[in-house]
């Protein structure tokens, strides 16, 4: 039993997609996202760090004090399946997005989908629905997160 919980951790961290920050930045600078002009494409990318580390397949459990889920968070941008996304613990919520939250965890380059729920997102509620961008980016000198990208 050991072994098959240690060669499925192997399996799915072998299979994850790590953008890199530049990855991210491009995808941002070539989407909807930059029409968002009060915030640059290094919060984006500050986000994304803080948030994901920047991979695509990141999922992370919120637990309320009793143990059980609460809610999670989906891909490079933590997509929340509360209010954004569908998935088995939520799924007759919002969903503002019309998405199913899996379509966020992706082992590619391509990150439209989270692009596009993200873009509802920031028009519904600014950056301050990323827990991660108002503790991390938001007022600071951040810059750096998009030096020698040559975007």
């Amino acid at each position: 039993m050991k072994t098959l919980i240690v060669v499925s951790i192997l399996l799915a961290v072998s299979s994850a997609k790590i953008l890199t920050r530049c990855e991210v930045a491009q995808a941002v600078k070539n989407s909807i996202l930059s029409t968002f002009t009060q915030y640059s494409l290094a919060d984006w990318v500050c986000m994304a760090d803080h948030a994901s580390r920047y991979n695509t397949l990141a999922v992370y459990y919120e637990r309320g004090n009793s143990g059980k889920i609460r809610s999670a968070d989906y891909g490079i941008f933590q997509i929340d399946s509360k209010w954004w996304c569908a998935d088995e613990q939520f799924p007759n919520g919002p969903n503002t997005c019309k998405m199913n939250c899996n379509v966020f965890l992706k082992d590619s380059k391509n990150i439209q989908s989270d692009i596009a729920c993200a873009a509802l997102i920031v028009n519904q509620q600014g950056m301050e629905a990323w827990k991660s961008w108002v503790e991390n980016c938001k007022g600071r000198w951040i810059k750096y997160y998009t030096y020698f990208c040559f975007l």
